[in-house]
């Protein structure tokens, strides 16, 4: 019976709520994950790490790197959904970013006058997101052995940091929205 797959005796009781946050999971290859905020209770996503993944070969290193890219853009993206703020607001942390990649900073300066919802908010974070691991995935034929990370490309290079710092602009955003639906504070602005 359906009802017994969704852990309730029937359709009309509530189910429990799939927004509950537990701390970060210990068992976990990824070092980027949600956490509660101690001082104010909110669901946050963690900083994106700026070092290397450990790793035997460098494109071991550049794997657990497009695999964080993942993971931390999926959070984002999940978190957002889970806001479900339905009010238009500006994406405050691209308002001083400034990208290496033309292209992209276009869509920065777009993005500055941008009025987003939530949930818009989080899909602009996974179609950055995924872009930014596309790029780094399909590059990896170019990677420097000794920094695993860059590419001998420079402009490619500049398109992967553009949206890397775009994903994490965006990402802030998400906790940031996610501090203020806790504690009822508005308008702070994060780095």
């Amino acid at each position: 019976m359906a009802s017994d797959t969704k852990q309730r005796e029937s359709w009309t009781e509530q189910e429990t709520s799939s927004t509950e946050v537990r701390m970060p999971n210990q068992l976990k290859l990824s070092r980027v994950y949600r956490f509660i905020d101690e001082q104010t209770g909110a669901p946050q996503i963690s900083e994106f790490p700026d070092s290397n993944p450990t790793g035997d070969t460098p494109l071991e290193v550049r794997m657990k790197h497009f695999t964080e890219i993942e993971n931390f853009t999926f959070l984002g993206y999940v978190l957002a959904h889970e806001l479900g703020g339905t009010t238009p607001r500006p994406i405050r942390t691209v308002e001083d970013l400034e990208v290496p990649d033309e292209e992209f900073q276009r869509f920065v300066d777009e993005a500055k006058t941008a009025m987003l919802t939530d949930e818009e908010l989080g899909d602009t974070v996974l179609d950055v997101g995924i872009n930014w691991e596309h790029f780094v995935a399909s590059t990896d034929s170019q990677l420097l052995p000794e920094h695993p990370l860059k590419i001998t490309d420079v402009l490619m290079q500049e398109k992967i940091d553009s949206l890397d710092f775009i994903t994490e602009a965006s990402v802030r955003e998400v906790n940031l929205r996610s501090i203020e639906k806790q504690t009822g504070a508005q308008g702070r602005k994060s780095k």
